[in-house]
């Protein structure tokens, strides 16, 4: 019973990560994209100390996640801050 609701769960997550235009990413790469965008929302860019430090890539090595922030900007998902030194937000491709 507990696999059938981990595999619905899955399923739905899958299809959710397909209709946000994530599907192409790798699992790190989805990971710092949602840690980006979840510090985005609070506070309007992800600073690349706090990125680090989220809760959602604590497991990943420092240079894995800045090969990954490199990836999603080279594919438009991220952009640098004009405004701020080692800053990023969503570009607007990925919304």
């Amino acid at each position: 019973m507990a696999h059938e609701a981990l595999i619905s769960f899955k399923l739905l997550l899958q299809k959710m990560e397909n209709d946000l235009g994530l599907s192409d990413l790798s699992d790190v790469e989805t990971k710092v994209f949602l840690a980006i965008s979840d510090l985005c929302n609070q506070f309007e860019t992800a600073k690349t100390q706090a990125v680090l430090q989220h809760e959602l890539v604590a497991s990943i090595g420092r240079a894995t996640i800045f090969r990954a922030i490199k990836k999603l900007e080279d594919r438009d998902k991220i952009a640098k801050s004009q405004d701020q030194y080692g800053a990023y937000s969503i570009a607007d491709s990925a919304m």
